[in-house]
């Protein structure tokens, strides 16, 4: 067996989204090191647990800062100079990028797991332009390219950033582990939830204005809010969604740890944002059989059957946000019958128990 380091722009997703996988790896019999800023004190601890090492790693994920992203690189060298894995694999857009350059330079073969293309390539311009030079000289390197869904395979190969297209695997996203997020009964008043970090790419400013609406005409719905304030570009202030809280149209929740149980206290689970690869909060809610609202864009779309499992509305749209927060606030039939479709479909395309298998097997671990 051999030894892989997984390298993730966000320690917190390797408990939210990656646990599945770094599971799979250590029951395979690999030796497995995850590196990541130190921001989050929980991860060490849990990760040991599963019996997977821990080496932070300093970068700014979400802004070009050429000396401090010289130093990633270097750092990233020094990292597989000192633990010699056997296969690097690197998770968000830095380190898909710097992971693979790092990669050749170390001779280390390295994957990238495409989680989202995110707004640098959503938006034209030179800043796009530089992203995809740099991704496509990564990807020469590595040998598996994960994508989450269909548009982000297409872009990345009609912008021949992935200039070989066997080279690229589409899963159900990371998977959802259904033992970790059960069934739960549905509470018998209309509670919505949003679980994002407070970006106004995910949909937050939308979703607060369709709050405002649907209070007007379901007074008794109640609109949730958990997530924290990401002070990168295009964050939403804290204190924006504090004052939609003081004039009573959403409960802000702010950091929620146990998430199964935000879940299990919310009868619709609602995520408006404006792109994603495959959303896990929306997975999470399926599972645990809540219908989802979600906005008709790459990544999102891939989780809702509409008018089975959901409802899905125009990207950028309060009024029909509000309108479908409506029709599910007042059709308490409706809102069981989907969440249980929803579930079933968690079960039949979204296991993680499956999409791990189908990257083990793509990485030939």
């Amino acid at each position: 067996m051999g030894k892989i380091v997984l390298l993730s722009g966000f320690a917190s997703g390797l408990l939210y989204f990656r646990l599945p996988l770094l599971r799979g790896l250590v029951a395979a019999g690999h030796e497995v090191i995850a590196a990541a800023p130190e921001e989050d004190a929980r991860v060490a601890p849990v990760l040991k647990e599963i019996g997977v090492g821990w080496r932070p790693i300093e970068f700014d994920r979400n802004r070009v800062r050429p000396i401090r992203d010289l130093r990633f690189l270097r750092d990233i060298r020094n990292l597989i100079q000192e633990t010699a894995p056997d296969r690097l694999l690197c998770a968000m857009l830095k380190p898909n990028i710097y992971g693979g350059w790092a990669a050749r330079s170390e001779g280390v073969p390295s994957a990238a797991m495409v989680t989202g293309l995110g707004t640098v390539f959503m938006n034209p311009g030179w800043r796009r332009s530089v992203a995809a030079r740099m991704l496509r000289r990564a990807c020469r390197h590595h040998d598996i390219v994960f994508v989450q869904n269909p548009e982000d395979r297409r872009d990345l190969l009609d912008g021949r950033v992935v200039e070989d297209a066997s080279k690229i695997v589409q899963t159900a996203g990371e998977g959802i582990d259904l033992n970790a997020f059960p069934l739960a009964p549905l509470p018998d008043r209309p509670v919505f939830l949003m679980l994002s970090r407070l970006l106004e790419a995910k949909g937050v400013r939308e979703y607060l204005a369709a709050a405002a609406k649907l209070r007007q005409s379901c007074p008794d719905a109640t609109v949730q809010l958990a997530g924290i304030e990401d002070p990168a570009s295009g964050g939403v202030p804290v204190a924006e969604v504090r004052a939609a809280e003081a004039r009573g149209e959403v409960e802000y929740l702010g950091f929620v740890e146990d998430v199964q149980a935000a879940i299990a206290a919310c009868s619709v689970c609602v995520l408006p944002s404006w792109y994603e690869g495959t959303p896990h909060s929306l997975l999470e809610g399926m599972a645990m059989g809540r219908p989802i609202i979600a906005t008709d864009v790459r990544g999102c779309r891939e989780t809702v059957v509409d008018q089975e499992t959901g409802l899905l509305v125009p990207v950028r749209d309060p009024d029909a946000l509000a309108g479908a927060m409506e029709r599910l606030a007042l059709d308490a039939e409706l809102r069981a019958s989907m969440g249980s479709a929803g579930r079933r479909l968690a079960e039949g395309r979204f296991s993680a128990e499956v999409v791990v298998r189908e990257m083990l097997s793509a990485l030939q671990l």
